[in-house]
């Protein structure tokens, strides 16, 4: 039989050694794992169909991964977004290679790396990126960006995109907040490019963070 691409023992394992390769530079926090669709507390007709909708993005996965596909939440502080964006992680990572990151943590281990070499070199940049089939970048827009900055987000947002690659972004920044963020150069084409290949959902509602553990509060002191 001719045609037919059948995963062998050794490439089986290797995929399984990334997968938790990937689990472990993405950070995962022991709260993270809890951080399931199932897990949710959901309150308004609004959320409902989001959560669905992440469902079927994650449903949807192998097909969505081919036409490079992603999400990009926007909405004030506390209202979930990272949670949901955790959920999607947990529910692909344990078959796709899923890096999960902050853009501020990634240009930091940038510097290092430049630090340790005579001159720049993002090798290792490109071949983790390349090698990710789901990239999220969780709470996009906190940080304060020099034209350094502005350029090494350009050079890895740009690399997601002409190499075809999923891409989650949540971020506390508004419309007109992102177009400032992004603007390199007097341009937001990076933006652009990111709603292109980006449905954007608008996580409107109050933060439920001061809510969290007022049960605990109440039960025990």
């Amino acid at each position: 039989m001719t045609g037919i691409s059948v995963p062998t023992v050794s490439s089986s394992i290797f995929k399984e050694q990334n997968i938790r390769k990937y689990m472990g530079l993405s950070r995962l926090t022991e709260q993270d794992w809890h951080k399931r669709f199932e897990n949710a507390e959901v309150k308004t007709p609004e959320e409902i169909e989001f959560k669905k909708s992440f469902e079927k993005y994650c449903k949807n996965f192998e097909t969505i991964k081919q036409k490079g596909l992603g999400i990009l939440m926007s909405g004030n502080p506390g209202t979930g977004k990272t949670y949901y964006t955790t959920c999607i992680m947990n529910a692909l990572n344990q078959k796709y290679l899923v890096y999960k990151t902050t853009l501020s943590d990634l240009l930091e281990e940038i510097r290092k790396i430049y630090k340790s070499f005579e001159n720049e070199n993002d090798d290792f940049l490109f071949e983790r990126l390349s090698k990710a089939e789901l990239i999220i970048f969780d709470d996009l827009g906190n940080e304060f960006l020099s034209d350094w900055g502005k350029e090494k987000m350009f050079m890895i947002l740009n690399f997601i995109y002409e190499n075809n690659k999923p891409l989650i972004i949540n971020t506390n920044l508004d419309a007109k907040q992102l177009s400032s963020f992004f603007n390199i150069n007097g341009s937001d084409k990076l933006l652009d490019r990111i709603r292109s290949k980006c449905k954007t959902y608008i996580f409107n509602w109050e933060s439920r963070r001061k809510d969290l553990y007022k049960k605990d509060f109440e039960e025990l002191y």
